[in-house]
């Protein structure tokens, strides 16, 4: 059984769109190509082939980003545990586990 990666992300890094991509690009290792967009990181999450959980740390602090982009920001990762098998999101609001979603 392949070892499960983990990426952690930290909302406390992601107060605007363009910070928040910039984190995610980083964190989660996305290739040049990533286009800073939640096209781009659906795209990106679906290509991931190996066991992964992603963990987002302070994730109620993503519903600061202005226009509610912090919860698509969610709703892409989790959609993309649906579509993806190999996809983990464990959200926390400190270091504490909240919810896994698992595809």
């Amino acid at each position: 059984m392949k070892q499960t990666h983990k990426l952690s992300l930290n909302a406390k890094q992601m107060t605007t769109r363009e910070e928040a991509h910039a984190h995610l690009k980083a964190r989660l290792r996305l290739p040049d190509w990533y286009g800073n967009n939640l096209d781009a990181l659906n795209d990106c999450l679906g290509e991931i082939n190996e066991p992964t959980r992603i963990i987002v740390r302070y994730a109620p602090l993503l519903s600061k980003i202005s226009e509610g982009y912090g919860e698509k920001i969610l709703n892409t990762l989790h959609k993309a545990t649906e579509e993806n098998p190999n996809l983990q999101l464990e959200t926390r609001d400190g270091f504490f586990r909240n919810e896994i979603s698992k595809g």
